[in-house]
């Protein structure tokens, strides 16, 4: 999803950046979004409007692709930064807005809605890798990370479960899912296979996303 840009809009866009990984000539940087984003939040929901959304074959969460992104948005214009609930943005190449990851806490860490809109499977190996190490920032080794995969497809659930979620036996709960014991070594699977390509940043660093787009340009 590309932005307009304009010459005389200016708030202030600001977003934590949470990691950066690159793959070949494309480079997925991963930022998290709170309610002092709501200008350009406002701004993504108002360009989404009139644009149509390509088909995410391995979407979680219930409605299309667009409605996934417009729910996240509204949900984040609400998240404090305090708040352990999260709402995950992708953006390729510095220019083009190209998934997004609903996260909220209810005991466990629990995946509400993730899609992506590039075809790129780093973009989604992106997305959970970062959503898997701000759960265990967050609660070390005390909350589970569950995606909505019950009544999923077996080729969605296979896809996860190669990223190392599982269908706990004793859990009472058919989603796929990381535990929180397992969560520093499904981090670590997934890292090692982009290597020196991934980049997690140790302290949020926060960056204006207005320049980041270059939204003025």
């Amino acid at each position: 999803m590309q932005i307009q840009r304009t010459n005389n809009y200016n708030p202030n866009f600001q977003a934590y950046k949470l990691s950066s990984i690159t793959d070949r000539a494309k480079k997925i940087d991963i930022y998290s979004l709170t309610s002092k984003d709501e200008d350009i939040i406002d701004r993504m929901l108002n360009v989404a409007r009139g644009q149509k959304f390509p088909d995410d074959s391995k979407k979680l969460g219930t409605g299309s692709v667009k409605e996934i992104f417009n729910n996240a948005l509204k949900r984040a214009k609400n998240i404090t930064a305090s708040s352990n609930d999260k709402v995950l943005l992708a953006v390729e190449d510095n220019s083009r807005i190209t998934g997004i990851m609903d996260i909220r806490e209810a005991g466990d860490m629990h995946v509400k809605g993730l899609a992506v809109w590039n075809g790129n499977n780093i973009t989604r190996d992106g997305l959970v890798s970062t959503a898997l190490n701000d759960v265990y920032k967050t609660t070390k080794d005390f909350a589970c990370l569950i995606l909505p995969t019950s009544k999923s497809s077996d080729t969605i659930k296979t896809y996860f479960r190669k990223l190392g979620f599982k269908t706990p036996k004793d859990f009472g709960n058919k989603d796929l899912m990381v535990e929180g014991h397992n969560l520093q070594t499904t981090i670590e699977k997934i890292k090692n296979q982009f290597g020196d390509n991934y980049i997690d940043l140790k302290q949020k660093k926060n960056f204006d996303l207005k320049e980041v787009l270059k939204l003025d340009e």
